[in-house]
């Protein structure tokens, strides 16, 4: 019998071919060399081998299981080599992704500034779509639509005001219901941050599969609803005296007019709203995968079509706000097949990556002669691409869209109460509104991007962030790598100060833009010398709520990617309670009603950021007082 001092001396010596035990094994992409070893930094100590990846130590009892282990691994490929060819039959029929789309796991960790940056800029160009339809289309219908018209022979501009007025309403419908379902695309990317954090295929597959089941019946409603009722809201938002214009001594109602046009406008625009409302939400899937090359691309088509449209149909054919509905609509429908076409890409990529996965587990099933798999409800690759989610699936769901519905509610609100606010003041209040809301939701884009950076790249260091924690409360206080584990845990607040750094700097740069586009070209959407007077005189309001919409939306999206629902809606609640308080009670012309924006900026701001301060503390405090 071998002496414990010489079985010693042995495993000493072939210590170079033993790197690590059974769990730190990976696999590769390569069928034929299913299993590799990752390699492990050891440091030798009097009760074995200490293991820095798993935190334990491995005798050496453990050493030689997992030489054996190794050993006939090695044996099994080898009989995999000498039978090359029916290993390669077995792989040939899967359609291998290209270079481009072998990884399935985006960039998890702190990104620099520059990352940051480039995302942001990508981002604002991709948000920025729907704005710009809505602002092309205001300018073509300011600029065009009165020039034929006999609505009026003493004013030969009212008919331009009537279009653009309608455009009001119109687009407030429009762009506020799919902005109000942008709750699923909140929901779509907090879901698969998660799940590239955790690089779990099968959760991506599903999540997919499910968000674009649900967008497809959401953009469906939201079509019916618009047809049924659309005259109903819009005659709500219009009001009483939102269709009146003075002409010397007399007082004209035009509201049939600008009702009959607001409502062709909107229902025709909502025909492509299933298409939209899945192309948001692909949208998001391909943001949070930091794929930001497709979007653009439909961007640049969206808006190259929606020009050359509004140029046709606005300006040449004379159709007024029914032409430039119907060049949105192309718009939107040909950005959104590119965006779905290229998540079903994605989708199939994922699916290629799932079932070579499983094939690799049961190389290492048979190996080891043990169910080392998962049993599973449902299997991802019999999932569509549109398919409906199960109960459980869709009460997990329900917990992150629920709440991003009733915040995006709360803003629509907000938004659409001093949409109705100004157009008590006259037609010609409301068409000042609109162009200013327009010129502010372009702007807008830019917090969107920083709230969209914020959920895409916050989420994996959260979830890192709880591993570290769970760690410290089950690992011995006197680990090495606690020190470590308590620096790294600061990379979500570094990750805010870089956000809002970033915000600073480009509401400065909105605040001065806006402002200029409002003094200065405001006889770009219109000719009448009383509307572009009003642009002027409410310019500086205008700016300072674009000074502080970045800042707001960067904590916004930090709260939503800490999945802080709860405290999100609780701060909703109030700012749009304080928001309709100012508009009915306080507010008493037009100016006031961008007074209003400013407060609802200032209290978001106050709320979000004390509690993203807080939630992104590092457990520095903590760490010390264990050791």
């Amino acid at each position: 019998m071998i002496s414990r001092r010489a079985a010693f001396i042995y495993i000493l010596l072939r210590l170079y071919l033993i790197p690590i035990p059974l769990s730190s094994y990976a696999l590769t992409s390569h069928p034929k060399n299913n299993i590799r070893c990752v390699s492990t930094q050891l440091n030798y100590s009097n009760n074995g081998i200490h293991n820095t990846r798993s935190g334990g130590y491995t005798t050496a009892k453990d050493i030689t299981k997992a030489r054996i282990i190794q050993l006939e691994l090695n044996a099994h490929i080898d009989s995999l080599d000498s039978d090359g060819n029916n290993a390669d039959k077995d792989f040939s029929n899967e359609e291998q992704p290209t270079s481009s789309d072998t990884s399935t796991t985006p960039f998890v960790g702190l990104p620099s500034y520059r990352r940051i940056i480039w995302f942001v800029a990508t981002t604002f160009l991709i948000w920025v779509s729907e704005p710009l339809l809505s602002l092309v289309d205001s300018a073509a219908v300011g600029r065009y639509a009165g020039h034929t018209s006999t609505q009026s022979s003493s004013s030969p501009n009212l008919s331009s005001v009537v279009q653009l007025a309608a455009l009001g309403p119109a687009t407030t419908v429009c762009d506020s219901s799919i902005y109000l379902t942008l709750f699923i695309a909140m929901a779509t990317t907090n879901k698969l941050a998660k799940a590239f954090a955790k690089d779990d295929l099968d959760e991506q597959i599903t999540t997919i599969s499910h968000v674009m089941g649900v967008s497809l019946v959401v953009g469906t409603i939201l079509l019916l609803f618009i047809n049924l009722q659309g005259g109903r809201l819009i005659s709500s938002i219009l009001g009483q005296a939102g269709a009146t214009v003075s002409i010397g001594s007399k007082v004209i109602d035009l509201t049939p007019e600008v009702l009959r046009a607001s409502l062709g406008y909107a229902r025709i625009r909502s025909i492509a709203s299933p298409l939209s409302v899945m192309g948001l939400t692909a949208q998001s899937a391909l943001l949070c995968s930091q794929d930001t090359q497709t979007p653009a691309l439909a961007v640049a088509v969206a808006s190259i079509t929606n020009i050359i449209g509004d140029y046709l149909f606005v300006a040449k054919f004379r159709w007024g706000v029914r032409g430039a509905a119907l060049a949105t609509s192309i718009a939107s429908f040909l950005a959104n097949s590119i965006l779905i076409r290229k998540v079903y890409k994605m989708f199939i990529t994922w699916k290629d990556a799932y079932r070579d996965r499983m094939k690799r587990e049961k190389v290492l099933q048979s190996v080891l002669d043990t169910d080392i798999s998962k049993e599973k409800e449902r299997d991802p690759l019999a999932t569509a691409f549109i398919s409906f989610p199960d109960r459980q699936s869709l009460i997990s769901l329900l917990l992150l869209a629920g709440p991003m519905f009733f915040v995006m509610l709360g803003k629509i609100l907000g938004y659409s109460a001093m949409t109705v606010r100004a157009g008590s003041f006259g037609m010609v209040s409301l068409a000042c509104h609109n162009v200013l809301m327009r010129i502010f939701f372009f702007f807008a884009t830019v917090g969107d991007a920083l709230s969209q950076s914020a959920q895409t790249f916050l989420p994996g260091l959260f979830y890192r962030k709880s591993l570290e924690e769970k760690e410290e409360d089950t690992n011995d206080t006197t680990a090495p790598q606690r020190t470590t584990s308590s620096s790294d845990s600061n990379d979500a607040r570094t990750l805010v100060k870089r956000l809002l750094l970033i915000s600073s700097t480009m509401g400065i740069v909105n605040c001065i833009s806006g402002r200029w586009i409002a003094l200065n070209a405001g006889s770009t959407f219109t000719s009448n010398a009383a509307l572009v007077s009003l642009m002027s005189h409410v310019s500086p309001f205008m700016g300072l709520a674009l000074l502080l919409h970045p800042l707001t939306m960067a904590l916004e999206g930090s709260i939503i990617a800490a999945s802080d629902s709860g405290y999100l809606v609780g701060t909703y609640v109030a700012s749009i309670l304080a928001l309709l308080g100012w508009l009915k009670f306080i507010c008493k012309d037009f100016l006031g009603v961008w007074h209003g924006i400013l407060v609802f900026q200032a209290l978001r701001i106050s709320q979000f950021g004390v509690r993203v301060w807080r939630r992104t503390a590092s457990n520095r405090k903590r760490t010390s007082t264990q050791q």
